[in-house]
């Protein structure tokens, strides 16, 4: 087991493409850290960088004491879980997991205690001559896993490694990754888009966008405390609302179209400044009877069940669609009018010129 030190890396490619920009991040050894954001900011770039699959242009990777820049993939003490499982088709799947082994040379009484070992963890042990085109995809995925586990690394990779599944195996599959990580105890970098699979799996994400690590954090700071409109746009589902806002002349609260909101608002920020007022769906809710609030015209209802999910617009807002999440039980269609009320304390409030939070 070791740590992982990423400190002020940059990747430029010949072209003059900048796909990482200086990032720095420490993995603490057995940590499990997710890589998440949008397609082509660079999240995969950054590990195969780790995996010594891509050139540093600049700045330092280092696992454990050794720095390793100038080291070839198979001397970093990595193991790589990819999106395609890149299993050999015509080997046996006792084969396939016990390949690196071999490469390495290790004794073949070892071979066979560590692919069994790691085959009964993964419940794979009774497909050990099957080939892979005889497994399902979740059973191919456990086999890839399987692959990595024995070799015993210093540090765990993973790409995308559910991108292919079906959206129930693929829960299944990352609650079994999550204990499998628990057990064995491995510093782990995991590369997804799904922000539900990385809150769910991560000690901690790494929120990227075209190349800079917007937040690092807990799932939990990180959605609680978005640093930017974007991390806070691309963490939770529904999307947090955005509303053009600015501060009122009194200074004690927040306008945006016809409508206002008394806020205690942090003391850098003058009257009429511009703002983005970002509020989550489940943080607005229904008036109660009598209790005045802000009137929303309602465009489109999706009932998920448990919860329902509202869409429609405000007054001097017809632009912005604002989504309001209920629980399902509520019987709301689409073409009638809705009272809501925001509550001051759990609106977020952005920089309007560059999106940055506004903290006290």
């Amino acid at each position: 087991m070791a740590n992982l030190s990423i400190n002020a890396v940059r990747k430029v490619y010949p072209s003059g493409v900048q796909a990482i920009e200086s990032m720095s991040v420490d993995v603490a050894d057995g940590e499990f850290i997710v890589l998440v954001g949008p397609s082509g900011c660079g999240k995969s770039t950054l590990l195969r960088m780790i995996a010594g699959l891509e050139s540093i242009t600049d700045g330092t990777i280092s696992i454990g004491d050794r720095v390793v820049n100038s080291l070839e993939p198979a001397e970093r003490d990595i193991a790589m879980v990819f999106q395609n499982y890149a299993l050999y088709p015509h080997m046996s799947v006792f084969d396939n997991m016990a390949y690196g082994l071999r490469n390495r040379r290790t004794p073949a009484a070892e071979v066979d205690k560590r692919v069994r070992e790691a085959a009964k963890l993964l419940a794979i042990d009774e497909l050990l001559d099957r080939r892979p085109r005889q497994l399902s995809g979740g059973q191919r995925q456990r086999v890839a896993m399987g692959r990595a586990i024995v070799r015993k690394p210093s540090v765990f990779l993973f790409d995308e490694p559910l991108s292919n599944l079906d959206a129930k195996l693929r829960v299944q599959m990352r609650v079994e990754i999550r204990r499998l990580q628990h057990r064995l105890g491995t510093t782990s970098v995991y590369v997804t888009h799904d922000q539900v699979e990385a809150m769910t799996m991560a000690d901690r994400l790494v929120v990227m966008n075209n190349g800079v690590a917007e937040q690092i954090g807990t799932p939990r700071e990180v959605y609680m405390k978005p640093a930017t409109v974007f991390v806070a746009g691309f963490i939770g589902s529904p999307a947090m609302n955005f509303l053009p806002g600015r501060v009122g002349a009194d200074r004690a609260s927040l306008e945006f179209g016809r409508s206002a909101v008394a806020a205690k608002l942090p003391s850098g920020l003058s009257a009429g400044s511009a703002v983005a007022i970002g509020v989550r769906p489940e943080d607005l809710r229904l008036a109660a009877d009598g209790e005045k609030g802000i009137e929303m015209a309602v465009e489109l209802v999706e009932h998920l069940g448990t919860d329902t999910v509202v869409h429609g617009r405000l007054p001097g807002l017809e632009d912005e669609l604002v989504a309001l999440r209920i629980h399902g039980d509520r019987e709301i269609e689409a073409g009638r009018a809705l009272a809501l009320v925001l509550s001051a304390d759990r609106l977020h409030l952005f920089r309007a010129d560059n999106g940055r939070r506004i903290d006290d």
